[in-house]
């Protein structure tokens, strides 16, 4: 009888450690959401957001958990190809009540050469951050024409990233 107590105590003990004990797992490369903005000439805006690999504690221990997510807005010319882009990733802690953004950086990049970028900067406030680029489209005879685009990144309580 004493036996049996006793291998109860240690089922119930292993089966307790190992229920409350937290769990690393990965996460994979995805594409989570697409958006596309149609200009008046023809170009146009897609943003897109990309999860990074990241580990996510789970167990019952584990109360704040952490994502981190880049948000990429790209003009494209009416044949799909890729002028310029802003991004911002951002990584935010949540545990289901709040989330807040706890760290963020932005880049900016040309693919076309009449195409160059000013400027880049961001800033993060809450649960959200944001990045915005100055682009410069230079035409005929060195005319050229600054464009301005910003992408904002928010996550909610539950970990969600729009």
């Amino acid at each position: 009888m004493r036996r049996t107590i006793t291998l109860l105590f240690c089922i119930i003990f292993l089966v307790g450690s190992i229920t409350f004990t937290p769990i690393s797992v990965q996460a994979t490369d995805t594409d989570t959401y697409s958006n596309i903005e149609v200009l008046d000439n023809g170009y146009y805006y897609e943003t897109i957001i990309e999860d990074k690999e990241m580990p996510i504690t789970v167990g019952t221990r584990a109360t704040t958990q952490y994502v981190t997510k880049t948000k990429t807005t790209q003009l494209k010319d009416s044949n799909g190809s890729v002028l310029w882009s802003v991004s911002i990733q951002a990584t935010f802690s949540y545990d289901g009540t709040t989330s807040k953004c706890i760290s963020c950086t932005p880049s900016a990049t040309a693919y076309a050469s009449s195409w160059s970028i000013k400027s880049v900067t961001s800033n993060k406030s809450g649960n959200s951050a944001t990045a915005t680029a100055i682009a410069t489209h230079t035409l005929i005879f060195g005319i050229s024409q600054d464009t301005t685009k910003s992408v904002t990144i928010k996550c909610n309580a539950a970990g969600v990233v729009s």
